[in-house]
């Protein structure tokens, strides 16, 4: 197989860039070695493994799960071990299971520590993580715990995740973002890549839509002082090819090679930003917070749900809705900041109850939540003083921003979902409602949502106004 079109790039181009940044000074060195990209590059994890300074002599162990994945005539899995024993290493795999046939495998307290215990048995020097998204973000923990070199073998432009330090577990029953482990390398070969299912394809593309609502967001945490980690820079970095990304999203919907490749790459440097930043913000706002609460409502029923990037996508259009509305009060200059619309220790519990008898779940979101309302309440100036000059803050939001119909767009030309009702399986409308009413009460984020509630915005009208925009966006 020809090598032609493999590239290994060592990242020095992004390293100049964050080091020259003027944010420098708070953002973290990237910890990722190298990528290794194009037509036959996962043919070459046996040199990856020797540059890493893996020799053959050395145990590897294999983690993936159970999900056929296909490279050309092969299974990617498959392709893997046989590099690993062509190559004269001593082998273990190690694999996660489904309880049961058509089941998802969690990211729970469960899994992950006896994915850590099978690993640990196999005594390997290296780890090499064959999946998507929930595999990759159990193998950074485990090589995390164990201090394992780590190749991860991307299968899919499914989600940002797979090329920076944090991992996204599910504890007592609550999405929580988790520090674990750069990977050393990524291999992310587009023969692989495109032969993954379409909607996980489409489920990438929402999830790097995203990008904008978890912008603003982003920045408006740091305008009124309660994450003051915004970096230019880093949203500089993650847009660099979005006109490329707008010109083949209808490529995207067919699983064009060329154009899973350019969604892959804008997905590596999103994860990216998020490991130089320490945090999820980058990428994470509003539109996070309904599609955990969705999932969370799913894993806590044990019913399906649909994938996470497709919910993120229709939370995208919902919180590019939810920016534009409260812009337009705030611009208005009559929206007042109340204490009396921030949630007590009560509603948090009220809220999240049905999920859990125990009361474990509703405890660690009021745990979450409670930083971020006493905080509040200390910098309730600081907010009004934000919400009474926000026209000095509005063109920076507005050029972070992108339209609800510009993400519905790139949406309908990939034909992934627009709206709640076409995601696969649908929520409930009574768990949408739920979703987008008590999102920001699950972790310590200041989001837009925190805002429309400080502003008296966001009761079950506004809900309610919300969604009928959306319907008509996908109409």
């Amino acid at each position: 197989m020809s090598t032609e079109q493999i590239t290994v790039d060592d990242l020095s181009e992004l390293r100049e860039l964050i080091r020259t940044s003027p944010e420098a000074s708070s953002l973290r060195e990237i910890g990722l070695r190298e990528i290794v990209s194009g037509p036959g590059a996962i043919a070459t994890l046996p040199q990856i493994l020797l540059r890493l300074g893996i020799d053959a002599s050395a145990r590897i162990t294999v983690f993936s799960d159970l999900t056929p994945k296909r490279y050309h005539d092969a299974d990617v899995l498959d392709v893997v071990l046989d590099l690993v024993v062509r190559s004269n290493n001593k082998i273990e795999h190690v694999c996660i299971a489904r309880e049961k046939e058509g089941a998802i495998v969690l990211a729970d307290e469960l899994t992950v520590a006896s994915a850590i215990d099978a690993v640990t048995r196999t005594s390997p020097q290296a780890l090499v993580s064959v999946g998507s998204g929930t595999v990759v973000d159990i193998g950074k923990v485990i090589a995390n715990e164990l201090s394992l070199t780590h190749v991860v073998v991307q299968t899919a432009a499914s989600v940002n995740g797979f090329a920076d330090d944090q991992s996204v577990l599910l504890i007592s029953g609550v999405k929580r973002t988790t520090p674990s482990r750069w990977p050393d390398a990524l291999i992310v070969d587009p023969d692989v890549v495109a032969h993954a299912p379409l909607p996980m394809t489409r489920s990438g593309l929402g999830d790097q839509l995203s990008m904008f609502s978890a912008s603003a967001d982003w920045y408006l945490s740091d305008a009124v002082g309660f994450d003051t980690s915004f970096s230019p820079t880093l949203v500089t970095m993650m847009r660099r090819d979005l006109d490329q990304l707008v010109k083949v999203s209808s490529d995207l919907g067919r699983g064009d090679p060329e154009a899973v490749g350019v969604l892959a790459s804008c997905l590596t440097r999103g994860g990216i930003a998020m490991g130089v930043a320490g945090r999820t913000a980058p990428s994470s706002g509003t539109e996070h917070l309904i599609s955990h609460l969705l999932e969370m409502h799913a894993d806590a029923f044990h019913v399906p749900s649909a994938s996470h990037g497709s919910q993120v996508g229709v939370a995208s259009v919902v919180a590019a809705i939810i920016w534009q509305r409260v812009r337009e009060r705030l611009l208005s200059g009559d929206a007042e900041v109340s204490a009396e619309n921030v949630a007590s220790r009560m509603d948090v519990l009220s809220a999240f109850a049905h999920l859990d008898p125990s009361g474990a779940l509703a405890e660690e979101c009021w745990a979450a939540y409670e930083r971020k309302s006493t905080w509040t309440h200390l910098h309730l100036d600081d907010i009004r003083r934000i919400v009474s000059e926000w026209s000095t803050n509005d063109e920076k939001v507005d050029g972070l921003l992108k339209p609800a119909a510009f993400v519905t767009s790139m949406l309908k030309d990939a034909r992934a979902p627009v709206s709640f009702s076409q995601l696969d399986p649908a929520p409930g409308p009574e768990v949408v409602q739920w979703a987008l009413t008590k999102g920001h009460l699950m972790r310590d984020r200041f989001c837009v949502m925190d805002l429309a509630v400080l502003i008296g915005a966001w009761n079950a009208d506004d809900v309610t106004a919300v969604l009928s925009e959306l319907d008509k966006l996908a109409s």
